[in-house]
């Protein structure tokens, strides 16, 4: 997370005819735009925390001015699961609203930071997601210390008028509207350096109704054999997480700070059920007769955020298999127990 920003951005644009209210007076066309915010995992070994105070995004049109969303949820829309609450438990919707905890945002999770908020028709750009400089990190030996998250590319400057990260990928805002899901990679955007913690933010962006999912179920001996932390009563996090790269037969021996993982989803025991699971959202999708080509596997040695990784780091993968992925649809690739001598 230095001054330098990279966005890898695959977005689609969506293309119907505006509308308008008729008679002698028409009246502008709008579309309603959500947008929501996810991230890949990271090692939860040091961190408890990454907590981002989000609260407005910038959507700049091309010959048209400017549009300010605030992020303005309800209660019901903020909970412990989702957000940095200190106290009390829950939010009354009066004090500010609590910072999001983007760690926690790994597969279906997300954070909706506009909803449904009717805006010009139009070629959009790029967006910008603002925080107000808040942001910080919790860590495992101190939870209660909140340690600054700087972000040197999101600052004010002559060129950035409004703190927070730009997205550049033109899309398309239509009368139908759009739904916009940005996933973070936070593994590769949380760094350290000697002042502590820096934000150099990696996303990408799709439209909902272009990409699909994948999920699955771990086998317990599974993660045991991987060196993960089944759960004991306590933590609902094993350690482990699936890899999701493209293309058929796809994954590496070794991952390393330029490594190309699509996604990563964090394997997490449902108490609800009894079951590990895992779920890889925002994964680009095809069609049924021509499906999307993934490569998954299982790995227990998770990235930590470093300064820069010179070297490198090899990590046990498990249970690597190809996975089709259909727009609009779950797959399925689960982790069953090694087959019994």
């Amino acid at each position: 997370m230095t001054p330098k920003i990279l966005l890898t951005l695959a977005a689609t644009a969506v293309i119907a005819s505006g509308c308008d209210s008729g008679g002698d007076s028409a009246q502008p066309a709008t579309g309603p735009l959500t947008v929501r915010v996810t991230d890949m995992p990271i090692n939860t070994d040091e961190i408890n925390g990454v907590c981002i105070d989000f609260d407005s995004i910038t959507v700049h049109y091309a010959g048209q001015d400017d549009l300010t969303l605030d992020y303005n949820p309800s209660p019901t829309q903020v909970s412990s699961e989702t957000h940095c609450i200190v106290e009390p438990p829950e939010w009354d919707g009066t004090t500010p609203t609590p910072p999001v905890r983007l760690d926690a945002l790994t597969g279906l999770l997300s954070v909706t930071l506009a909803e449904n908020q009717e805006i010009p028709v139009g070629r959009v750009t790029w967006i910008r997601l603002h925080f107000t400089g808040d942001a910080y990190v919790n860590e495992n030996d101190n939870p209660a210390l909140q340690v600054p998250l700087r972000c040197p590319s999101c600052d004010i400057t002559d060129n950035n008028t409004g703190r927070g990260f730009k997205l550049n990928r033109p899309f398309e805002v239509t009368s139908d509207g759009v739904v916009l899901t940005i996933d973070i990679d936070l593994a590769k955007s949380l760094h350290r350096d000697a002042n502590g913690y820096v934000l150099r933010p990696t996303a990408r962006m799709e439209i909902d109704g272009t990409f699909g999912v994948i999920a699955g179920e771990v086998d317990p001996t599974v993660i045991e054999a991987q060196g993960g932390t089944p759960y004991t009563g306590t933590d609902v996090d094993t350690g482990c997480a699936v890899y999701v790269y493209d293309g058929n037969g796809a994954m590496p021996a070794e991952l390393s700070a330029e490594s190309t993982e699509v996604s990563t989803a964090s394997v997490r025991y449902i108490l609800s059920t009894g079951l590990y699971r895992y779920a890889a959202g925002v994964l680009p999708g095809g069609t049924e007769a021509a499906p999307m080509p993934y490569t998954v596997a299982l790995t227990c040695d998770l990235d930590t955020p470093e300064n820069l990784v010179a070297e490198p780091e090899v990590v046990g993968f498990t249970g690597e298999q190809d996975v089709p992925v259909i727009a609009g649809q779950i797959a399925t690739a689960d982790f069953p127990p090694p087959p019994v001598p």
